[in-house]
């Protein structure tokens, strides 16, 4: 009696200690971490440059024989390259062509994965001689093309003097971030000051396809399990609707812009689009989806499958059932851990305000402890998880105004497995008995 009575002390004391990690989430979500400084902003250095100022006639000559062009190179392998890349190519009149790249960094910095997870990648701009790079690219069976950019003399000659001077080693460093400041956005922002403010004005102007995170999985679709966790991962702050300028994060979503922008008077700012390959007819597996991909049925799916092998597994070996779900969730607690070192300790502003944190955190751990070790059957922590997200997807279909954050697919791989290893079984199977 004794050994009922500390146990029950025990699940009380946890019962409570999930409620106050409950109450204390939401205003957590607050805590933002100190933002580390941009080494070198762009945009500050680009808005210090006249793209308007006269040549004189040995630098109008020099500019007409130099021209510079939008480097696009489609998915590839590994995981950086999934989204593709963007550069920008400067043909001088002796033929050289250079390549400045923004998407350079060292796997070999220190504290390179810890840094990663704190939101302070550090990436560099270089330059390079273009021909064995573009070449790269196509060795590795990537698609491959090449825009040149109408500009004038003036917005050239001043483009190219900023180029050269921000390889140097003062401004060739910047801290990196996926949706706001990559390879992509640092030539967006470059194109719009040479075309003086018109093609921000043009971009913005249009609607964009989707979200960060619906524009994002388009590109995933390919290893959907992946998708999941950093989907998990991300909160509601890439879930608002993006303009046609904020989705040029995308090296592709660039190109075409580029394609179709015209300048006030009508002059295309594409000269040429050079297609140096084309993978289309080609087997690869990096497929972009053009429509936006909505999969959560196929998640949804997933989820209810794999609860119902557990559960029947559960009627012949309970045991093995139980070992299972306490792996499970010994694996949840290790995301739910990360998910809240993300949301506290990081710079990456889209893990803040997470509401899966409400149900994924590190008390899971709690839970794989009961199921591995005290080896019971059920968990009462588990319905209360259950109960906070019936409670989420019955305000986002019920209420759409507290729909915030799209995470139907993290709660419908989730619930099914929260539902089948709660106490709610756990209390049938006492009244059977």
């Amino acid at each position: 009696m004794h050994l009922c009575a500390m146990l029950t002390a025990m699940k009380r004391t946890f019962l409570s200690l999930w409620l106050l990690f409950c109450m204390v989430a939401l205003p957590a979500y607050s805590i933002h971490p100190r933002q580390v400084e941009q080494p070198f902003d762009s945009t500050k250095e680009l808005s210090k440059i006249d793209f308007s100022q006269s040549l004189a006639a040995n630098q109008e000559e020099w500019v007409d024989n130099t021209s510079v062009s939008l480097l696009t190179v489609g998915p590839g392998d590994p995981l950086y390259a999934w989204f593709g890349h963007s550069a920008l190519i400067v043909k001088q009149p002796s033929g050289t062509k250079i390549m400045y790249d923004w998407g350079i960094f060292d796997y070999e910095q220190e504290h390179f994965y810890l840094n990663f997870a704190r939101g302070r990648m550090y990436y560099y701009v270089v330059a390079s001689e273009a021909a064995w790079r573009i070449q790269e690219a196509i060795d590795e069976v990537r698609d491959v093309r090449l825009v040149e950019l109408n500009l004038s003399r003036e917005a050239k000659f001043a483009l190219i003097n900023f180029l050269q001077k921000h390889i140097t080693n003062e401004y060739s460093t910047y801290l990196y971030h996926f949706y706001y400041d990559n390879c992509a956005t640092r030539i967006r922002d470059i194109i719009d000051f040479a075309t003086l403010g018109a093609f921000r004005e043009w971009a913005e102007q249009e609607p964009g396809q989707g979200s960060y995170r619906q524009l994002t999985a388009q590109y995933m679709i390919h290893s959907p399990a992946l998708f999941w966790v950093l989907d998990t991962l991300q909160s509601r702050i890439i879930d608002t609707r993006l303009n046609r300028y904020e989705e040029l994060f995308l090296p592709e979503k660039l190109h075409q812009a580029v394609l179709d922008f015209s300048y006030p008077d009508g002059t295309r700012l594409a000269a040429e689009e050079q297609v140096l390959q084309d993978t289309a007819a080609m087997d690869v597996r990096f497929t972009v989806k053009e429509e936006l991909v909505d999969y959560d049925w196929a998640y949804a799916l997933f989820g209810f499958v794999f609860a119902l092998l557990l559960f029947i597994l559960g009627r012949k070996l309970p045991s093995l059932k139980r070992i299972l779900l306490g792996l499970v969730f010994l694996g949840l607690g290790v995301l739910g851990s990360l998910l809240l070192f993300m949301m506290l300790f990081s710079d990456m502003d889209m893990t803040y305000f997470n509401e899966n944190i409400l149900f994924l955190n590190p008390l899971l751990f709690v839970i794989a402890f009961e199921f591995l070790v005290q080896k019971k059957q059920s968990s009462r922590l588990l319905a209360y998880c259950s109960v906070i997200m019936i409670v989420l997807l019955g305000l986002k279909f019920l209420a759409p105004a507290f729909a915030l954050q799209d995470n139907l697919r993290t709660m419908a791989v989730l619930l099914p497995v929260y539902l089948l290893g709660s106490s709610f079984q756990g209390r049938r199977n006492r009244k059977d008995r």
